[in-house]
């Protein structure tokens, strides 16, 4: 045994959990815990190849927690700056045991509908609508309930109404239709009509009519607040989430002028249930007029790869809540595209490999406070929709929504990795 592994050994302070994988740098943790000697080198290596320090306040902000006992600056240089990649990491994708998870789970086939229509009762229509927050884990806004009752104004059959001008009601709307089904497993209603590229923030109400995968919910940044707006997605086209409107009755008459354009069979259907839902919503001091970004942009830390943005504490006078991915959004989707079209596993490794710093050091953000940087790497690994970053994407959201006290979120995003699906039709209930 050498010298220094002796004054190791001997050394009567608490080692650090971290051990040589130990990325801390601040004087009091290495006074406070002792290191394995070959730490020293790896040091010393990271001083000269990666970043230079923050300047940022060492305490995380009320309300917050920290993975790691202390909190700690990360080196930083600049946003093109290029991260040494043999620096070790806490959620490795490239390891062969997560890549064998990641396509484990792509290999396991799962079912159309997860619960067979025969086996359900459903809810009574008239049931009390708080069942749709137990359902879901978020309450409904007032827009909400104020539209459907809009829709029985005139009509019994609000369905055949909707169907009248190409839109269904999906979700928690199934309450009022006396078609939200009573699942054994409550974990399941987290995904019912959940498309492919949702988001946990991101909870579908309508859908276009027959197999369109375009659909319209509520997007929300954190499970216990109010809907920031209504927004638009096609799953089968892309990934983005478009604002369209502050509340749903601005969403629906954004949607009507569209179709009243391009679908002439129902124009006419389309300008009486906009005339319906604009009387409504002025009777009811409910705005019809689209989204402004402008106030979007002033509230989110970041853009993210599905063009919503997020919004979690940040602190700009410490800089604590965020920091920049250490590659930028072309970067990284110039890898995802490589990613696809990699035709060996070496290739794969290849490219995960440069992946692996993004990773890393996002890891290493959250370890010090800056969760929405574990966020936004979430989503883009989630929205890249490739099996071999699933498990990653995965990972990272769970810590993010963990550690920002959005539970929901973290149970909607392990179901939904769970059970993944593509297609027009995202009831969990129905017949194979």
């Amino acid at each position: 045994m050498s010298e220094e592994w002796k004054a190791f050994v001997s050394d009567t302070r608490t080692a650090c959990k971290y051990g040589a994988e130990c990325y801390q740098k601040n004087p009091d943790h290495h006074n406070q815990y002792k290191h394995p000697p070959q730490l020293k080198a790896k040091l010393n290596q990271r001083k000269n190849n990666r970043f230079k320090p923050y300047n940022r306040e060492r305490k995380p902000t009320d309300g917050t927690k920290a993975r790691h006992n202390d909190v700690q600056d990360i080196e930083v240089d600049s946003e093109d700056s290029k991260v040494d990649k043999a620096t070790p990491s806490t959620a490795q994708i490239d390891d062969d045991s997560t890549n064998k998870c990641a396509q484990e789970s792509t290999d396991v086939k799962i079912p159309k509908y997860l619960v067979k229509s025969d086996s359900v009762t459903f809810y009574d229509k008239d049931t009390d609508a708080d069942i749709i927050k137990d359902c879901f884990l978020m309450e409904m806004p007032e827009d909400f309930f104020q539209f459907y009752k809009c829709l029985q104004e005139d009509t019994e059959n609000v369905e055949k109404l909707l169907s009248s001008v190409n839109l269904q009601l999906i979700g928690p709307y199934e309450l009022f239709l006396g078609k939200l089904p009573k699942l054994e497993d409550k974990d399941l209603y987290l995904i019912h009509w959940r498309f492919f590229f949702d988001p946990p923030e991101f909870l579908a109400v309508l859908k276009k009519k027959g197999k369109s995968e375009f659909h319209i919910g509520y997007y929300r940044d954190d499970p216990q607040e109010k809907p920031v707006f209504l927004a638009k997605n096609d799953s089968s086209a892309n990934y983005t989430i478009t604002p369209v409107a502050e509340n749903i009755f601005g969403a629906v008459y954004w949607f009507l002028q569209n179709e009243k354009k391009t679908s002439p069979f129902v124009s006419i259907s389309c300008q009486k249930l906009m005339d319906k839902v604009k009387k409504w919503a002025e009777q009811h001091n409910f705005s019809i007029e689209e989204y402004n970004m402008k106030k979007r942009i002033q509230q989110i830390v970041c853009r993210t790869f599905n063009n919503a943005g997020i919004v979690v504490p940040y602190n700009k006078k410490t800089q604590l809540g965020y920091r920049k991915l250490v590659e930028s959004d072309a970067d990284i989707k110039k890898m995802f595209k490589q990613l696809k079209e990699a035709k060996s596993h070496a290739e794969k490794d290849k490219i995960l490999s440069e992946l692996q710093p993004v990773i890393t050091y996002a890891s290493i953000a959250m370890d010090e406070c800056d969760f929405g940087t574990g966020l936004e790497v979430g989503i883009a690994l989630f929205c890249s929709g490739l099996p071999e970053l699933q498990t990653s994407a995965l990972k990272n959201l769970e810590v993010a929504y963990s550690l920002l006290g959005r539970e929901a979120f973290s149970k909607i995003i392990q179901m939904h990795v769970k059970y993944r699906r593509k297609g027009p039709d995202m009831s969990v209930v129905g017949t194979d």
